[in-house]
């Protein structure tokens, strides 16, 4: 076993590490539009929907795009599903055996609804981008791991709670999370809404860490360098939108800081190509009230932004940045004299 574990780190090491900015000569627009026009009622030949997605596509990773893009565009997250599956988990996390008998029955559930309703959560929409991807010919694998968002208290999560996919294009792997990159649950109104984001699809891997952890350190695509468990759930949090925006996310660091009244804290990121923000602005939450600040200072140079915040009352702060009224992170401040 720790034979298997050192030749698969080494076989990604030697692999490399990608993005998205690999493929900058390739022009999507072909496959972003078969994905559009290829339209399908139920998911029952599954090798004919990939055939239709990427027969006129000459490089797999337009074939890649084609399917990627049309199970964000057609394959809406089921709420209910994934609440009822996390119930459950949480009932029989004592019990192995009726774990393993939920599982059984919720996988049988949950490929019924995706193939006959298009409907499914983060293991059914991995599952069908890892199979159509090897109906094309192209190598990929489903990833589980530990998904960071707002709702998440690691402090009580005792079990792996997402699913994302590796690909592996031109001899290295990518990183994508098709669940993420669909659109957006709304369960107060128990509906979900198709919001497609680029962020997640072949995204850079120290910028994709920031909210997803694997089980298998490998399929982190970080090398040597991946960080602890604890690392990770110390990191800022990041939202869906940073993805359109940010690279990577320099510092901090941390999401929490304990620091002295008047002290500056710079923030600092790397922008993707023709994505500056027009508008920034940081909302400060006291637990009672959001109060609407600028940034002290703003610096713009070859695509790194930098940003400063002043507190000059001591308290306990959410901070939080926005881009073009987005959300995109969340910071903590424990401000003292």
């Amino acid at each position: 076993m720790q034979k298997r574990h050192l030749i698969l780190c080494l076989l990604f090491s030697v692999i490399g590490f990608a993005q998205q900015a690999d493929f900058k000569e390739i022009d999507f627009s072909k496959a972003d539009y078969i994905a559009e026009k290829v339209k399908v009622k139920r998911l029952y030949n599954l090798n004919k929907l990939t055939f239709n997605l990427t027969q006129n596509l000459p490089t797999d990773v337009e074939k890649v795009r084609a399917i990627y893009m049309w199970i964000c565009t057609n394959i809406a997250n089921d709420f209910h599903l994934f609440a009822l599956n996390d119930r459950k988990r949480n009932k029989y996390a004592q019990d192995s055996i009726k774990l393993v008998n939920w599982n059984s029955k919720f996988k049988k559930k949950l490929f019924k609804k995706l193939l006959k309703r298009k409907k499914t959560i983060c293991t059914g929409y991995a599952y069908l981008f890892k199979e159509m991807c090897n109906f094309a010919g192209i190598e990929s694998k489903m990833v589980n791991g530990f998904g960071r968002t707002s709702a998440v208290d690691f402090s009580k999560l005792t079990m792996p709670n997402h699913t994302w996919n590796i690909v592996k294009l031109r001899n290295k792997w990518y990183l994508c999370d098709p669940t993420w990159s669909a659109g957006i649950s709304l369960p107060q109104n128990g509906k979900f809404q198709f919001s497609y984001n680029n962020g997640y699809f072949l995204t850079e891997p120290k910028l994709f860490f920031q909210n997803h952890f694997p089980l298998k350190k490998e399929y982190a695509l970080l090398g040597s360098k991946t960080p602890s468990f604890k690392t990770f759930t110390e990191l800022p949090l990041l939202y869906g939108d940073a993805f359109k925006y940010i690279k990577t996310s320099p510092f901090p660091l941390k999401m929490y800081h304990q620091i002295k009244r008047d002290t500056i804290i710079s923030f600092k990121y790397l922008l993707k190509e023709n994505s500056t923000p027009k508008k920034i602005k940081f909302i400060v939450n006291n637990g009672n009230s959001n109060i609407e600040a600028k940034p002290a200072t703003i610096s713009l140079k070859k695509n790194e932004l930098t940003l400063q915040h002043l507190f000059t009352k001591k308290g306990y702060f959410d901070l939080h940045l926005f881009f073009d009224d987005k959300i995109i992170a969340t910071y903590i401040f424990d401000v003292k004299k």
